[in-house]
């Protein structure tokens, strides 16, 4: 599959969890979704990320802000049922929250 159907197939399934999310009660906004070559580096210099490359910088993850009854979640449990449903929608979906931290992430490989 080349980046772009990559691409495509990506945010397809990022819109179809987004509307999941608000079909489930659930409230999101949206957090990073592109990173530019230039912002990943400050993140490197700053150790916000210990990646070389980033998904976001393929435009193949996305951040979403989680909000139950208006109140922004913070910690990890909440996001499960979202990293359920990621995975259910393809096979190369990965869920931050199954790394134990960036719970609010959702990626292709």
């Amino acid at each position: 599959m080349s980046l772009k159907d990559k691409q495509v197939t990506f945010l397809k399934n990022f819109a179809l969890l987004i509307i999941w999310a608000n079909e489930n009660g659930y409230e999101v906004t949206a957090g990073e979704l592109f990173r530019t070559d230039e912002q990943h580096a400050i993140n490197i210099k700053k150790g916000l990320t210990k990646a070389v490359r980033s998904k976001h910088q393929d435009r193949l993850a996305g951040d979403l802000n989680l909000f139950i009854k208006g109140v922004y979640q913070t910690s990890r449990e909440p996001y499960k049922p979202l990293a359920v449903k990621w995975k259910s929608l393809h096979p190369d979906n990965v869920a931050g929250y199954d790394w134990g931290w960036d719970a609010n992430h959702f990626e292709m490989k």
